[in-house]
């Protein structure tokens, strides 16, 4: 059994096509855990249709809204009891097997231990249909490769299990995003996969949450140069990793501690500095060392 968690906000004019693309999943086992933060059109009125003809469908109505999509998210799972979780958003369309291949390649983990498996997906939009095959271009392993691209890799095309989602409910003071927490709470206690699929539809619009993707490498190294006005640190995510680390430094193994500790003291280094310990403890954007370093040599730091 998968729960799969959405949370809604004014997404009247999506939230349908998803659902459906959830009830044809060629897997049948699941549960469909919704919270709605607050929507003011006809989003819940939308969810209702589909609990009332669906009992894998549940609506959490509690009360508490207005979370924000991070929060939105953690708080849903507390209403988990299955072994593995997905998150969906309530924009994309899920292929009919997303379900089935992810579940059927993270039961072959070890899973006494925090498992994420993360998947691919299209960019489209509803003009120009898909716009590429590739979102998540390259697939980070370790912290190394992860911080300095300020953000998680993509929260939708995860399945984790119960030891990732009972180290993600530890309380800490700012959440980023939940699929920063989640990439961090992975990297760090437990093991991370990817399937090169891709097995969704991530729609692309002026109101997505996490902003449009670049679609391409190539599009990526150039966004690196144009948008010269962004940091090199981005300051959420930063916040975000400190207080995982202020949470966690008990249990942190050493090494991990260590990297971790070390891209904290970057903003008060001086510039070679700053160099020097990229350059010795191997950090990157993209694999790539040396496209950090470019990135550092054009832009402000933080």
């Amino acid at each position: 059994m998968v729960s799969i968690l959405l949370s809604t906000y004014n997404g009247e004019r999506y939230v349908k096509e998803q659902i459906e693309s959830i009830i044809r999943q060629t897997v049948r086992e699941w549960r469909l855990i919704i919270h709605d933060d607050g929507s003011v059109d006809s989003t819940v009125d939308i969810i209702k249709q589909y609990v009332q003809k669906d009992e894998r469908i549940i609506l959490v109505e509690d009360g508490f809204t207005h979370l924000g999509v991070a929060q939105s998210f953690i708080y849903l799972l507390r209403f988990v009891s299955t072994d593995f979780i997905m998150f969906c958003d309530q924009d994309d369309v899920w292929l009919e097997n997303k379900v089935e291949i992810m579940y059927s390649a993270i039961i072959a983990k070890n899973n006494n231990i925090p498992q994420a498996i993360f998947s691919n997906a299209y960019l489209w939009n509803d003009k120009r249909g898909v716009i590429s095959n590739r979102n998540t271009l390259t697939y980070p392993h370790k912290l190394e490769d992860l911080l300095f691209l300020n953000t998680g890799i993509q929260g939708a095309s995860a399945i984790f299990n119960k030891k990732a989602k009972d180290l993600m409910q530890t309380p800490i003071n700012y959440c980023a995003m939940h699929d920063h927490l989640l990439t961090l709470v992975i990297m760090t206690f437990g093991e991370i996969d990817y399937i090169d699929k891709s097995l969704m539809y991530y729609r692309q619009h002026t109101g997505n949450v996490t902003g449009n993707a670049p679609g391409s490498m190539k599009n990526k190294i150039k966004l690196l140069y144009k948008h010269s006005h962004i940091p090199v640190i981005d300051k959420k995510h930063y916040e975000g990793l400190k207080s995982f680390y202020e949470a966690f430094k008990q249990q942190i193994p050493a090494d991990k501690r260590t990297i971790i500790e070390v891209f904290l003291s970057l903003p008060q280094k001086t510039f070679m500095q700053r160099i020097i310990l990229i350059i010795k403890y191997r950090f990157k954007i993209f694999d790539s060392t040396m496209l950090l370093l470019a990135k550092v040599c054009v832009r402000n730091f933080c």
